[in-house]
């Protein structure tokens, strides 16, 4: 399995990359845009992979990724992630992830990459809701895991936000289900920080990601008016309700040969 860590304007600042302990670096390709390739010699102990000057926003370069990746199994994170673990099976109060610890969460996704074509990890914020250590055919982000022997007719690039979402619900439409840890998780100090999407990602682009997304997945997808705390000065976004279980039902469903 091959951790994948899309990054864009952050080069002294490698967050998610900087807790991995140096043993597993071997396993990291740091994915960075050719007018930035200049930034990152002989800075990080890890493999790099240089995306072309035409190649623009998250969801071609999760597609460019999906093409040249030289393994089936990957991992795709977000580089501004902290990892987090419940204290105990019983208890559900997260702390920091330890380096050392890192091994034992990327080695559970990869044993669940076996058999499912796509899992992730908890978001720290509502994992305490959860009483279950892992669920299936839920919400997942940030952490995107991907068996591509598994991928069959899903288009990548369709949604310039919300793009794992899509896949999400492509997988899950075809009767694939996910696979999701609560008994770990994942944050960021902000959806919109310096650097990162944040460079292209203006309202507008957010709104059309939402609508776009709708019209993909009718059916599932419903469009809902949030107001917007920490970027955009506040204004109101278009953000979606999705019915993630539903969307797998429905898959199953065609899958034994029903309508819907």
């Amino acid at each position: 399995m091959i951790i994948y860590i899309p990054t864009r304007g952050r080069a002294n600042n490698q967050v998610t990359l900087s807790f991995f302990p140096e043993d597993m670096r071997k396993d990291v390709v740091l994915v960075i845009d050719e007018d930035e390739k200049h930034l990152y010699e002989n800075k990080y102990d890890c493999k790099y992979m240089v995306i072309p000057e035409e190649i623009k926003g998250i969801a071609k370069k999760r597609q460019y990724i999906h093409k040249h990746t030289e393994d089936k199994k990957i991992v795709m994170l977000d580089d501004d992630l902290r990892f987090y673990i419940r204290k105990s099976p019983t208890d559900w109060h997260l702390r920091y992830l330890e380096p050392e610890e890192y091994k034992a969460l990327f080695g559970l996704l990869d044993k669940w990459l076996d058999d499912y074509a796509h899992v992730g990890v908890s978001a720290r914020e509502g994992n305490n809701r959860v009483e279950h250590l892992a669920v299936e055919n839920t919400r997942y982000m940030r952490v995107l895991g991907y068996n591509l022997g598994m991928f069959d007719n899903v288009e990548l690039g369709r949604v310039d936000v919300m793009e794992d979402f899509d896949i999400n619900l492509q997988l899950l439409r075809q009767g694939k289900p996910s696979k999701i840890s609560y008994y770990y998780a994942q944050g960021q100090k902000s959806s919109n920080a310096e650097g990162g999407c944040s460079e292209w990602r203006t309202i507008d682009v957010h709104n059309a990601g939402a609508e776009k997304l709708h019209s993909l997945h009718p059916d599932f997808v419903k469009i809902v008016e949030k107001e917007t705390k920490t970027a955009w000065n506040g204004l109101p976004r278009k953000d979606v309700n999705v019915q993630w279980k539903r969307a797998y039902n429905s898959g199953v469903n065609k899958q034994q040969g029903g309508l819907f």
